[in-house]
């Protein structure tokens, strides 16, 4: 695959419009247009009620693998829309939140290089990628404040909500029955929910895609999420969509490669299918021909300055540069590049292949 391929990331059929079509029902514009097959629907039913359901790593390719084409999922699948780059939870969760673009919020993978802190921090997690080192709860969030599209309808005094896994402040829960649950006791005092459940994402990470406990949780979701539809209040609407997809990976150890790190100002960061390296000045053109000569393969290596493009449309946060680093390496293949990992990733996400970043469109309303 090569760069120009890389480069045609498509934001004009993405989350970005399908958050933007949640956002405009209610008034507001984040810049980057609407999806008019969700506004189309929306104007049809005109709902008092819409939710919007995200489940991690719940990609178009992971429903055909593991869901009959009869089932309440996939006979509500409208179509399928590219997720943001890279397909990640930080990164796509975010901007669907927000309607916003990566690179204008600088929430941009799974753990990044915070220089007042030297540190590669989980941003969901305010904890150090390889110091294991915590922060202050609501880091993160301090240091790259986005503005989600509840608290903006709150702010406009439109009644609306979250509801989150159990380490979600908004509604915790701990099953996926709760959730649903839950959904269904807020919904008629809320205009609008935002629901996130993130435990498929985890299983496939263990387990990769093919594994049976991935088609069970799945056709699992499937029935639960059609008999929640038949609980819920009149002029009600629900859009079902994911942050990513996965594909099963092989993974390598960085860590062990003693040429490349020497190069490096510090661990590398990001995520393990789109990696940031900080080098060292000396070494620029020399980590470039090393790279490439092991990883050229599997990987397009970018210097930051062409990658930022890559994280989408709009005006880059004062931040999004600095956490480019000086390469951004993308995975082509089913590789990925861990540094000092606890266990290897069966499955994993947020590379270029399609399979990985198609996510879909379920639509459906109670009348």
């Amino acid at each position: 695959m090569c760069y120009t391929e890389i480069m045609k990331w498509d934001y004009e059929h993405s989350l970005l419009q399908v958050s933007g079509s949640l956002h405009a029902y209610f008034g507001m514009d984040r810049g980057h247009g609407s999806d008019p097959d969700i506004d189309a629907w929306l104007q049809k039913y005109r709902p008092q009620h819409l939710i919007a359901i995200l489940i991690d790593a719940m990609g178009v390719s992971i429903l055909e693998k593991h869901l009959p084409e009869d089932s309440f999922l996939r006979r509500h699948l409208s179509r399928e829309v590219s997720t943001v780059f890279p397909p990640t939870t930080a990164a796509a969760t975010t901007a669907f939140m927000c309607g916003l673009s990566p690179k204008e919020t600088g929430w941009l993978g799974w753990n990044q290089y915070f220089r007042e802190k030297d540190d590669e921090i989980i941003l969901f997690l305010n904890e150090g990628q390889y110091s294991h080192r915590t922060y202050e709860p609501g880091f993160s969030r301090r240091a790259l404040p986005a503005e989600r599209i509840h608290e903006a309808l709150q702010r406009k005094g439109i009644r609306a909500d979250s509801v989150w896994p159990g380490w979600g402040d908004d509604n915790p829960c701990d099953t996926f029955d709760d959730l649903l649950e839950k959904t269904i006791r807020l919904a008629p005092e809320n205009r609008f929910l935002y629901v996130y459940w993130d435990l498929l994402d985890t299983l496939m990470h263990r387990y990769g895609t093919e594994a049976d406990i991935i088609r069970d949780t799945l056709r699992e979701y499937d029935r639960k999420i059609e008999a929640f539809s038949k609980k819920l209040p009149e002029s009600t609407a629900v859009l079902i969509t994911a942050d990513h997809s996965q594909i099963d990976v092989r993974c390598h150890d960085l860590s062990r490669d003693a040429d490349l790190c020497a190069m490096l100002e510090h661990r590398p960061a990001l995520e393990p299918r789109t990696v940031v390296f900080s080098v060292r000045q000396e070494s620029m053109k020399q980590f470039r021909k090393l790279f490439e000569e092991r990883f050229g393969d599997d990987f397009v290596l970018l210097d930051s300055d062409e990658a930022v493009s890559l994280f989408g449309p709009g005006e880059a946060h004062a931040r999004t540069r600095e956490f480019l680093g000086d390469y951004v390496a993308v995975a082509v293949s089913d590789l990925e590049l861990d540094y000092m990992p606890a266990h290897a990733n069966a499955g994993n996400h947020a590379g270029f292949v399609k399979e990985e970043r198609m996510v879909p469109l379920i639509l459906f309303q109670q009348v």
